[in-house]
């Protein structure tokens, strides 16, 4: 561990001199300590600086040059960072916040709050999920379907395995899985309980398309499971064949129901400082809204269903972070006493001790499936 100190101190020297810089007067020597420290993928997920007055600008190197900055509260108690979109933005501005010196994050419930697409069998346009779990979809093996083998259903497989379906030798890299805090979750749920979501005209016409609940039901908060891939998928197949690889990475305890982009790239980086001694990963919540649908109604080709623009879920997606999010960012500040030393984990979580479990899951994963 003999360079951290070279890294932090090499970061604290870019941190004080960058002419970008507009950050707050700090005691010297004393990092900031967020209580939650909110990570947004894209500008219109942050719907959080204005409404909170995160109006003190902490400059730091190596975070993306559109969103250079971490915004706090004047207390410092809670901070908002803007990741930008997809896996390799998300993991190296993740990695630069949690080695900069200028904040300690060892005690911080990290908030990761993000639109996705929805599984219209779990959820609707402006409905909101908390995850247990995130999975790496899309590192497989793939094939064009047209050419693969005509009794196959996809032409994904997972790595080490000789067809869809099986776990059965696979060779994992060990980012495929994170298992989040439920007791947590659980937690955090109550304070969003009886929110009212926000919807639109746009979202109810175009939801009243499908001819079954939840798809044509109005949005509500739930339970729901994330795929993490860069490439934006539609279409009942590949939707068939990710919900699969998810059920096979979590030994069936987990249900595809939402898609994004970055979670697993920083999760990733979140257990590495957990590891270290850098942050908890059991203090991370994820919450996704989902601004579209994963596939198409009936009548609609997956093709024509992608290209949409006009299917109303995008607004009251971003809205709904706040709606929902604002009580758990409040309730945990409200009840810090309770929260400041963790929420114990359930039995069984996959990151319990030195947090590589993760590995050790993937690396066995064949001999734990249900």
């Amino acid at each position: 561990m003999r360079f951290l100190p070279l890294i932090a101190g090499a970061l604290s020297l870019v941190a004080a001199h960058d002419p970008r810089s507009a950050q707050a007067p700090l005691a010297a020597g004393t990092p900031i300590a967020p209580k939650v420290l909110i990570v947004s993928m894209f500008a219109p997920e942050d719907v959080w600086s204005d409404r909170l007055g995160l109006t003190h600008n902490y400059t730091l190197p190596l975070l993306h040059p559109h969103f250079p900055a971490v915004h706090c509260d004047a207390a410092g108690d809670v901070c908002q960072v803007t990741t930008a979109m997809g896996e390799i933005n998300a993991a190296v501005t993740i990695t630069a916040l949690l080695l900069s010196p200028v904040f300690d994050l060892t005690k911080s419930y990290f908030f990761f709050a993000g639109i996705a697409g929805v599984d219209p069998h779990y959820g609707t346009t402006g409905s909101a999920a908390l995850a247990r779990f995130a999975v790496q979809v899309a590192l497989a093996y793939e094939i064009d379907p047209r050419e693969a083998p005509e009794h196959w259903e996809t032409g994904y497989f997972l790595q080490g395995t000789s067809e869809p379906n099986t776990i059965e030798g696979v060779l994992a890299y060990g980012t495929e899985v994170y298992e989040l805090n439920t007791n947590l979750r659980d937690r955090v749920r109550g304070f969003a309980a009886n929110v009212t979501l926000k919807d639109s005209d746009a979202a109810e016409s175009f939801r009243s398309k499908f001819d079954y609940a939840p798809a044509n039901e109005p949005p509500a908060l739930f339970y729901g499971d994330v795929a993490t891939t860069d490439v934006f998928f539609s279409g009942h197949r590949l939707t068939a064949a990710f919900a699969n690889i998810t059920s096979l990475w979590t030994k069936g305890q987990g249900t595809y129901a939402l898609s994004a982009q970055e979670d697993n790239a920083s999760f990733e980086a979140l257990l590495r400082a957990h590891r270290i001694g850098l942050a908890d990963f059991s203090r991370a919540i994820l919450l996704r809204t989902a601004s579209n649908f994963d596939r198409p109604p009936p009548g609609l080709d997956a093709l024509t269903a992608m290209r949409l623009t006009d299917s109303g879920g995008f607004v009251p997606s971003v809205e709904n972070l706040f709606a929902v999010g604002n009580p758990i960012v409040q309730g945990i500040l409200d009840n810090w006493a309770e929260f400041a030393p963790g929420v114990p984990v359930q039995d069984g979580w996959l990151h319990a001790g030195d947090g590589a479990g993760a590995t050790l899951w993937a690396n066995h994963a064949a001999d734990h499936v249900a």
